[in-house]
């Protein structure tokens, strides 16, 4: 237990101060949020407060946390690049104590920074949470935990992290297009909007927007419960397949 908070700490102060988790969490947001709000200023009613930045915001947000998941694959074997590696194949350390000491800082130090660009999202873009703020923190909490662990189990478990890091970005982006992130689909037909149900993304766009205009929380739970599963399975097997050796 003391070697996992020992890790804890060391893995919190790299992460709380990571410009590439800052940049996923905050910065990259706040500059898609105002130019793809800006651009469809004129395409919203502003209805009951539905404003381009209002959908922006909510789309952005969730799509940022989860592309954030390529900088943990870089984080899950930072020692192995600093050459510090045999260090932890040389102390007794625990794989549980290594794989989350990794996966927990992350996920809280993304939490703050979802935090951050939430607040931002209402005091500068006037976004409405309808009193659902804790809701949808809670999943983007959750979404941050699935981010990490997948990163964190892709970065321990592939052979060539590098390269795969590289690839992970296209079907995210896929997933991102069919929620709707960069632009409303359901326009575009039946056919693309049975297609964008393989995208967890759209799940969890979805049951934001049903939460916040309809009232309606069945979809937000079961996008919730899906991605909290999802942290838990690839934490599950980045623990089991993850060898200390990995490091060097």
């Amino acid at each position: 237990m003391n070697e996992f908070k020992v890790l804890f700490k060391l893995g919190m102060k790299k992460r709380i101060k990571d410009s590439f988790l800052i940049g996923y969490g905050v910065t990259f947001p706040l500059m898609l949020i105002t130019i793809l709000g800006y651009m469809a200023t004129n395409y919203y009613s502003k209805d009951a407060g539905i404003t381009s930045y209002y959908y922006y915001s909510m789309v952005t947000i969730p799509f940022c946390t989860f592309l954030s998941s390529i900088t943990l694959i870089y984080v899950a074997r930072e020692e192995s690049l600093h050459r510090c590696g045999e260090r932890f194949i040389i102390a007794p350390i625990s794989k549980v104590s290594i794989v989350l000491s990794k996966i927990l800082p992350a996920t809280v130090a993304m939490s703050v920074y979802n935090l951050i660009i939430l607040l931002i999202c209402n005091m500068i873009f006037k976004v409405d949470y309808r009193g659902r703020f804790l809701e949808i923190y809670v999943l983007l909490i959750g979404l941050g935990f699935m981010a990490s662990s997948f990163g964190t189990f892709i970065g321990l478990c592939s052979k060539d992290f590098m390269s795969v890091k590289n690839i992970v970005s296209t079907p995210i982006l896929i997933m991102a297009i069919l929620g709707g992130s960069f632009f409303p689909i359901g326009s575009l037909g039946r056919l693309v909007e049975v297609i964008s149900y393989i995208s967890p993304l759209a799940w969890i766009n979805r049951g934001i927007f049903m939460m916040l205009n309809d009232n309606t929380i069945n979809v937000y739970l079961i996008s919730l419960f899906i991605i909290i599963g999802l942290g838990v399975l690839f934490s599950i097997l980045a623990i089991k397949y993850f060898k200390k050796e990995a490091f060097i």
